[in-house]
Order: structure tokens, then sequence, then C-alpha cells
């Protein structure tokens, strides 16, 4: 059985976590650059969202298609292929996915200006997965 409140609280936190970032990346590219902990702090939030959206993923893939995830990319993959969420949407977050990899793994090869420009171009990537999420349990109902 999906656990309704599971997925309501990633949903929230993802939600949050697009809002959080927005603030932080609202004053511009040079306000961003000139305080370290900009950076950090959107780093450290991106993690928080990619976790979340794992989270939900993996939970309805268990759920309600018996389907098993080996890692963060996995389970977003497995969510595009069998429409918990959209294919483009899918290979956006598993882009995500690859960025969280790298700031636990290789943090020090990303590049903080680029860190901005991505935030900028695909932050309502965030929103579109709550959207999607909300459309895809709201089937389950019918």
């Amino acid at each position: 059985m999906l656990d309704r409140d599971r997925i309501t609280k990633d949903k929230t936190d993802i939600l949050s976590i697009k809002s959080q970032i927005e603030d932080i990346i609202a004053a511009g590219k040079e306000s961003f650059l000139s305080e370290k902990r900009n950076s950090l702090s959107v780093k450290y939030l991106l993690v928080e969202a990619v976790e979340a959206i794992t989270d939900s993923c993996q939970h309805i893939l268990a759920k309600t298609k018996g389907i098993a995830c080996e890692g963060y990319v996995d389970c977003i993959v497995k969510a595009g292929e069998n429409s918990i969420i959209t294919s483009p949407l899918a290979n956006k977050l598993r882009r995500l996915a690859d960025l969280r990899n790298s700031l636990i793994h290789r943090y020090w090869i990303i590049n903080d200006e680029e860190l901005f420009i991505v935030c900028k171009e695909n932050i309502n990537d965030l929103k579109d997965f709550v959207s999607q999420i909300d459309d895809f349990t709201a089937k389950l109902t019918e």
C-alpha cells in the first residue's frame, strides 16, 4: 500500500528546497559567487532534493510496480521507464542525480558558476516532478 504521508512529506520537502534555492540565486550570479556559503548551501539543498525525489520514486515503484532500485540514477530512470514521471523529466532528473553523486564523491570538480547556471535553468524541474507525482498518484485513486 502506498504511504501517501511519506510522499506528501517528500513533495513538501522538494518544494521547500526549490523555494530556498530560488531565494539564494535570486540576487544574481555575481552576488551568488561573492559568498561561498551560497554555493555550499545550494549544493546541500540539491543533495536533499535528489534524496527526496528518489525516496518518492523508490516507494512508488516498489508499492505500485514491485520494482526495486539500485541507487539514485537507477531509481529515476525506472520512474521514467514505468510512466511514474515522463521520460523527458526523468532524463533531466537523472542529470541532477549525477550532479548529486559528483557533489558527494567528487565535490571539488563542481564549478560554482556552472552550479548557478544549472540551478537557474532547471529549478522548475523540482516543481514539475511534484506535479507529475500528483498526477500519477491521482490516477491510482480513480
